[in-house]
């Protein structure tokens, strides 16, 4: 036992008995010493909870990992130390709106170099899942993203997102034909750099496509000759290396 594993247990009990105080018939089950819990969590060895989903399917979630459940078998989904990020809805964040309503408790998990998980149909319970999920990645995956990152190449990035959003080079149709989002949509994300999912794909995708379309027009001479050193303050190749490190970092390459 680790004390994250005891900080989640905490947290797996606390989340889910507000969530079933709040809505009485909520599609979970707090189980103390469940058969597929785990061993050795201290004051809490067992405790995990089930989710009855919305097509008949079950899934596990301990203070270590995500189960799928069949029959009286635990089939191993994720586990924690492995997962980098989670998303609900879509993995696409310009989807999400046009599919919350039908698609309001898909969720996606995503293990360090594996693909995508969804789980589908998880009803209500998608919502203490989700807050939970969010402490996970708080305690392991997003503290491992950043301590990953050296603190120059979170700054680079981070001026590039204001550089997008705030500064002289692109205007609301460059950037919404560049990456589907206006200025407005890209200080929201300037604003909680780093404070977010690292691991989404479409994360990934947007600081790639912003840093090509700055370095090419760099290289063109497009900017006045102070811009890119005010906004961005570093060289295109440093940029560059910057958002190679990051697609390497969040992807689990290193």
């Amino acid at each position: 036992m680790t004390m994250v594993d005891w900080l989640l247990t905490e947290q797996l009990v606390e989340i889910f008995q507000e969530a079933v105080a709040k809505r009485r018939f909520l599609n979970v089950e707090l189980v103390a010493r469940d058969p597929h819990g785990e061993e050795g969590v201290l004051a809490g060895a067992g405790t995990a909870v089930r989710i009855e989903a919305r097509d008949g399917s079950a899934f596990l979630v301990t203070p270590k990992r995500v189960a799928r459940v069949v029959s009286d078998q635990a089939h191993d989904l994720v586990a924690f130390p492995d997962l980098v990020g989670y998303d609900c809805i879509s993995p696409e964040m310009s989807e999400k709106v046009a599919l919350k309503d039908e698609h309001f408790d898909r969720l996606y998990l995503y293990p360090r170099a594996s693909p995508p998980i969804m789980l589908d149909k998880l009803g209500e319970a998608v919502y203490p899942l989700m807050t939970f999920l969010g402490r996970v990645v708080e305690y392991r995956s997003q503290k491992v993203l950043l301590r990953k990152l050296d603190d120059d190449v979170v700054e680079l990035l981070g001026r590039l997102l204001l550089a997008a959003s705030r500064g002289p080079f692109f205007d609301d149709e460059a950037l919404v034909a560049l990456v589907g989002r206006g200025r407005d949509s890209m200080r929201v994300i300037a604003g909680m750099w780093p404070r977010m999912n690292l691991a989404a794909p479409e994360l990934r995708e947007l600081l790639s496509a912003l840093a090509d379309a700055l370095i090419e027009d760099e290289h063109d001479g497009r900017w006045a000759a102070d811009a890119w050193e005010e906004w961005i303050q570093e060289s295109p190749d440093r940029l560059s290396t910057a958002v190679e490190i990051f697609r390497r970092v969040s992807t689990g390459e290193v």
